[in-house]
């Protein structure tokens, strides 16, 4: 049976996850997939853990990580990596999911399928080639998000449109490769574009798949000026070092 550890970062999204979970083992299960959901929480205050049990109790194939404090991102995707790789050594991939809704169930299982078909390490969700969009992205957001893939793009060589994108599967034997360069990544917005790079520089093949970004359905965006300064000052070293690399 083919087989997947999906990593999903929460922190305050309990009213989230008490549809989401249950909607991924039902498309996954229904498609012949074994999943395995791997919650990593940061002490959410609203009980994000504990919902996600719930669910676990009910319906097995979910596996819970409580965190003490706000750790940040990619300190969660890490923590949850690790886990898949070194508990879960069964799962053929690893994938990367946020919490909120913005990422449908079935484009994970099209993006699973993507690379069982074509052989790829890597599959991106995309909202930026042909078939991929925002459904209602303030302007703000989409100028943002574009801006910062454009940086991403010049800084590291990278040919992905969606860099930043935080829906991903990745093939578990690509991810041992790097697992042992991750502690040194930062911890917020930029950590995907970091993450992307080492698989990149590690010889594995990235492809992308369509997204329709949905909107939030509950809670509010961790995404802040102080994250977005991060990520221009990691990009601008990035751009730095590859032009004295020439």
């Amino acid at each position: 049976m083919r087989s997947a550890v999906i990593v999903i970062p929460t922190y305050n999204e309990a009213e989230n996850v008490r549809w989401l979970l249950p909607e991924v083992l039902r498309v996954l299960r229904g498609a012949g997939w074994r999943p395995l959901i791997l919650i990593v929480d940061d002490n959410s205050p609203d009980g994000t853990a504990d919902a996600a049990e719930e669910v676990a109790a009910k319906l097995g194939g979910v596996e819970v990580v409580r965190r003490p404090g706000k750790l940040g991102i990619g300190s969660a995707y890490i923590e949850g990596f690790r886990r898949a790789l070194e508990r879960h050594g069964w799962a053929e991939y690893v994938c990367e999911m946020d919490a909120d809704g913005s990422h449908p169930p079935e484009t994970l299982l099209e993006m699973l399928e993507h690379a069982e078909r074509s052989g790829a390490d890597v599959v991106v969700g995309s909202r930026y080639i042909e078939g991929g969009c925002w459904v209602e992205g303030s302007l703000k957001r989409v100028m943002i998000s574009r801006g910062a893939n454009l940086i991403a793009r010049i800084s590291t060589g990278l040919r992905v449109r969606d860099a930043t994108s935080g829906f991903r599967v990745i093939r578990a034997s690509a991810l041992r490769k790097i697992i042992g360069e991750l502690k040194g990544l930062r911890s917020g917005y930029v950590f995907q574009v970091q993450l992307l790079y080492l698989l990149h520089k590690a010889g594995c093949r990235i492809e992308e798949h369509p997204l329709r970004f949905l909107p939030r359905r509950a809670g509010e965006s961790k995404l802040n000026k102080r994250e977005i300064l991060s990520y221009a000052s990691w990009c601008l070293r990035a751009l730095m070092r590859r032009i004295k690399s020439r």
